[in-house]
């Protein structure tokens, strides 16, 4: 599919409400009928640019490319996963419903009610799996015709018996507007489940806290 002419996706600031990119590895791209999301990997890319960081190498994109399909195909049959529609030249096409959480939440004011369960079922789900998913930004998550949420963003995702990422595989993915990976890092590796722990408590920030959720993942009382 040629994507020259589809609309950049843009998800809303957390804090100051303002359009941003939504990550940090690939090009957001929604179709003109809006029915067809694309995530592409490419590089360079422009929608990328404005973004600092520590790094930025093909390399990088070809890592997160690389997890993002491991990682959907380990979780291609549970109901949250993403509906794929073809996977080309680093692009990878799903379907798509119109808009993320993140519209529900900060533009359009309309977020399912049953949201907060939806999210803890697929993140209790992907734990019983054996895996940590640290991306639960609203933007990482929509909602389909049928009213069930499903989730992108798995490059970050991790086995939790052992969550560590090399910190030079990431370093494409590391902003400088927060600190939070170095407080992740152990030597010369990312801890994957204290970047998913911030999540939970602080980082994801849903129209309310995560913290019941990571009080039954960690029986915290």
């Amino acid at each position: 599919m040629n994507i020259k002419d589809w609309n950049l996706y843009y998800k809303t600031h957390e804090t100051e409400l303002r359009p941003t990119t939504t990550q940090m590895c690939y090009e957001p791209r929604v179709s003109p009928q809006g029915d067809i999301f694309c995530m592409n990997f490419c590089f360079p890319c422009e929608y990328q640019s404005n973004q600092q960081r520590l790094s930025y190498t093909a390399e990088h994109v070809e890592f997160a490319f690389e997890r993002e399909i491991k990682y959907l195909e380990i979780f291609k049959n549970r109901p949250y996963a993403p509906e794929v529609i073809d996977i080309v030249d680093r692009k990878i096409f799903i379907k798509w419903y119109g808009k993320t959480c993140n519209d529900s939440v900060y533009k359009d004011n309309d977020l399912n009610l049953n949201w907060f369960d939806d999210l803890e079922n697929i993140i209790l789900d992907q734990i019983n799996l054996g895996y940590l998913k640290a991306s639960l930004y609203p933007h990482s998550h929509y909602y389909d015709n049928d009213g069930n949420m499903r989730t992108i963003d798995f490059y970050a995702t991790i086995e939790k018996s052992y969550p560590y990422l090399s910190y030079n595989q990431l370093l494409s993915l590391i902003g400088l507007d927060t600190d939070r990976f170095t407080k992740a890092q152990e030597n010369n590796m990312l801890n994957i489940e204290t970047i998913f722990k911030s999540g939970l408590l602080t980082y994801s920030k849903w129209p309310s806290s995560l913290e019941k959720i990571y009080n039954k993942i960690y029986d915290r009382a």
